[in-house]
């Protein structure tokens, strides 16, 4: 599912909307009412290189590298 995002043109709110076939495409601005939007163009976010070894912090996986992560220890399968 898409998350898009929005401008009015007539008070300059942005947001941001979900948008599903049962839902749509936004109507309104949240914040002003006015039915003037814009959606904005948003680049696609990079994917992880498919030789990379998915990260985690369950310990299935080598340590995530999060600041709030404890984990350190290496993860060896065997």
């Amino acid at each position: 599912m898409p998350l898009y995002e929005y401008v009015c043109r007539q008070c300059q709110h942005t947001f941001e909307q979900l948008v599903t076939a049962a839902v749509g495409e936004p109507q309104q601005c949240p914040q002003c009412h006015a039915t003037n939007l814009e959606r904005l163009i948003g680049l696609p976010t990079a994917g992880r290189p498919s030789t990379e070894s998915a990260v985690n912090c369950r310990g299935d996986g080598p340590p995530c590298g999060a600041p709030w992560c404890g984990r350190t220890t290496n993860w060896n399968a065997s």
